[in-house]
């Protein structure tokens, strides 16, 4: 699924600058990083390796909304820079996106280190 997220962000900021007139937005360029590296190489990662714990099922939804929250902030501010304008609402987006990245990160490693004491 990521990686039809990526390859749809990688179009949508290309199609999206196209009509910027000629404005660039790094945000906007880059868009695609966030569901590329943060989510299909981890996660084709863990389905290669057959890990033996899986991330349970609140981890990933957690994390998978930190992802969702960060490249849509990305989004946003890669449409203020092109329009020429600023939100300082869209540092919102860093914020918790970043959290609850890292809090899936943190719930997974929890859950490996709850099963090594039992």
């Amino acid at each position: 699924m990521y990686g039809v997220i990526t390859i749809f962000c990688g179009v949508f900021g290309i199609v999206y600058e196209q009509y910027s007139h000629g404005v660039f937005s790094p945000f906007m360029g880059l868009l695609f990083l966030f569901p590329l590296l943060g989510g299909f190489f981890p996660f084709l990662i863990l389905s290669s390796k057959r890990v033996k714990k899986p991330p349970s099922t609140m981890s990933r939804y957690t994390y998978h909304s930190g992802l969702a929250t960060l490249t849509t902030g990305s989004l946003l501010t890669g449409v203020f820079d092109i329009y020429g304008t600023t939100a300082p609402l869209v540092n919102v987006y860093w914020f918790v996106g970043s959290l609850f990245t890292v809090g899936g990160i943190v719930l997974y490693i929890q859950s490996l280190h709850k099963q090594k004491r039992v």
